[in-house]
Formats: C-alpha cells, structure tokens, sequence
C-alpha cells in the first residue's frame, strides 16, 4: 500500500474499504475540475455539486479495493438510484476527502509514535502554553466556520 489513510465506512447496506491514493486522486481532480481541498471547502459550505460528492465515493470505493464494475454498480444502486435526497452523503464524501487530505482522524498529531516525549520549557516552568492544544476526544474532526 502507499499509505493513504484507509477508511471503514458503510455504504450500500455494508461497512466498506474507501481509500484515496495518488491515482485516485487525480482521477477524482479530473472528473470534477477541482482539487480535494477545493471539494472539502464545497462540501463544509453546503455548496458541492452532485459529483462532489459522487466523485468521492466511487474513486474511494476503487482505491479501497473494489473493482470499477463493483464501484460502478455500488454507486449506481446506492447513490445514482436512492430516493431519500443526495444530501445524506456529504459526511460520507467529506470523509473519504479529508482522510485523504489529512490522513486518518484516530491518528495523533506531532511525532512519530516511539519518539520520546520531551517537557517544553513551558511546561517545565508551570507556564501555560503559548498556544491552543488539540482536543484529544476522539470525535469526529470540526469543520471550520466560514
């Protein structure tokens, strides 16, 4: 593998495998016009295109294994055929795009696990940072307010 962040999530009845590696990627970017970045910012500001979100999906379905007929019928029956409006995929693409992007969201930030952790002078002192921490919740990532 290249390693690209791999994401479990369902679709289609089914936990699957999504994945967004480099040929993915530009697949994606030539399909719809645009960067991955440039799809996150559509989709956080509820102005993404049908193939926004279609885009996404499909490739990540390829990227995380599935043949392109097995994508193509997946995304046929479960997006291009479902009744209940295209809005219930936006998490589901925004997802697969920011994993991608950013890698996976249970993945901590700053140095490599093994490293050893070192005290900032800062902390040393009794100081309080100079700077905000990451919320260390596990939840999902925050989109941005625009």
């Amino acid at each position: 593998m290249d390693g690209t962040a791999l994401l479990i999530r369902p679709f289609g009845g089914e936990e699957r495998a999504f994945r967004l590696d480099i040929d993915r990627l530009r697949a994606l970017q030539e399909k719809s016009d645009a960067g991955p970045v440039e799809l996150i910012r559509r989709i956080e500001a509820a102005a993404w295109r049908v193939d926004d979100l279609r885009e996404p999906i499909f490739q990540g379905l390829v990227g995380g294994g599935a043949t392109q007929l097995e994508a193509t019928v997946l995304v046929r029956d479960n997006f291009d055929r479902q009744a209940r409006g295209y809005a219930q995929f936006t998490q589901l693409a925004y997802d697969i795009l920011m994993a991608a992007v950013f890698g996976p969201e249970d993945e901590p930030l700053g140095e490599p696990e093994g490293a050893k952790p070192t005290r900032s002078r800062a902390a040393k002192s009794g100081s309080a940072p100079s700077s905000a921490q990451r919320p260390s919740s596990g939840g999902r990532r925050g989109r941005s307010a625009k």
